[in-house]
């Protein structure tokens, strides 16, 4: 196998979980050309990484609607002449374009797409997993069976992304040109998500911090993707205490700097969770309606605080449902006693 493509187009968490999958693979093939097809917008988590070679962009938006990136992609990809390919995505385009690549073993998941892979995987899917039929796991432990499928052993959970010098000398400018002292505790907050049913009230995230501002002299961040400035301001709004809004004008490396620098990070379950884990930045991990199994992170300097609702894990990406009780049922006092232990000891 001298050259080997990974895919796994989105998104920003499930690309981070598939870094202890990557280092798997080049320990198994060390002198081989490892590439990565990745979404054009997440391809800053993957170009720093020291275990693969190449990464090759898609322009996921482009594809829904143009042809042309399809062929793009798909010249590129034969014109590399891949021996393997390791599929971590389960969609019929990440499937496709294994096939189109042309190389003769690609690994994947038996459904709903196998029947283009040579190698399949029988996989843990969200709807068994709410039927009862099986249990759920962990996510890292579904990539790895596409390894152990082809032989290549993988046991290390342990998640890596990788900066730069250039992107640890920005968060350490733009945190003194904010005022945030280094010999002060830093808490990050993040109340947003990708999907909004998995987002904690804002009273409540300014309500932590304002008790880490006032009994720990703490300086809180508050956190945003770009789309999330009106929510990281009404966070702010709500706190009596100062914090420094910092929404939208992160891109990936950087939002991963100035977390690496925070001494907490307070979380709902969406993307920078996972890149708070890569980072080792304790983390309190907030889920609701999310397969807590599968996603939390997984090292026991991170909490996960969640109830149990019958519904859980909920059908993903939908708004059928009109009381959010699973994000209700976590209070403020119960999350700043995990948050109160972590600055007690740090």
């Amino acid at each position: 196998m001298k050259n080997i493509l990974l895919i796994r187009l989105s998104s920003l968490g499930d690309i981070v979980l598939t870094s202890p999958a990557i280092r798997a693979v080049r320990r198994h093939f060390p002198r081989a050309h490892i590439a990565m097809l990745v979404g054009k917008q997440f391809a800053d988590l993957l170009t720093a990484n020291p275990h693969l070679d190449e990464v090759i962009t898609f322009d996921r938006k482009a594809g829904n609607k143009d042809t042309g990136q399809m062929r793009r992609v798909i010249r590129l990809l034969r014109e590399r002449r891949f021996d393997l390919v390791i599929d971590f995505q389960r969609k019929f385009r990440t499937s496709l374009l294994g096939y189109l690549s042309g190389a003769k073993c690609r690994v994947g998941y038996h459904q709903p797409n196998g029947a283009l892979c040579t190698v399949r995987v029988p996989d843990r899917s969200n709807r068994a997993v709410r039927a009862g039929r099986i249990s759920s796991a962990p996510a890292i432990d579904r990539y790895f069976a596409l390894l152990h499928a082809i032989g290549a052993e993988a046991t290390d959970k342990t998640l890596e992304l990788f900066i730069t010098d250039t992107d640890r000398a920005f968060s350490q400018e733009l945190m003194a040109s904010n005022g945030i002292a280094v010999d002060r505790p830093k808490v990050g907050l993040f109340p947003g998500a990708a999907w909004k049913l998995r987002e904690w009230m804002p009273d409540r995230f300014a309500a932590i911090g304002d008790r880490a501002a006032q009994e720990f002299g703490a300086q809180v961040l508050l956190f945003g993707g770009p789309a999330e400035g009106e929510l990281v301001q009404q966070v702010g709004d709500l706190m009596t205490t100062e914090a420094i809004p910092l929404a939208g004008t992160l891109h990936i490396r950087q939002l991963a700097g100035l977390i690496e620098r925070c001494d907490l990070f307070v979380t709902n379950d969406t993307g920078p969770m996972h890149v708070a884990a890569a980072m080792q930045t304790p983390t309190v991990a907030l889920f609701g309606p999310g397969d807590h199994i599968r996603f939390q992170p997984l090292d026991p300097i991170h909490t996960t605080i969640r109830h149990h609702v019958p519904c859980n894990p909920c059908k993903q990406f939908t708004n059928r449902c009109k009381n959010n009780i699973c994000m209700k049922l976590i209070t403020v006092d119960e999350v700043w006693e995990t948050v109160h232990q972590n600055l007690s000891n740090p």
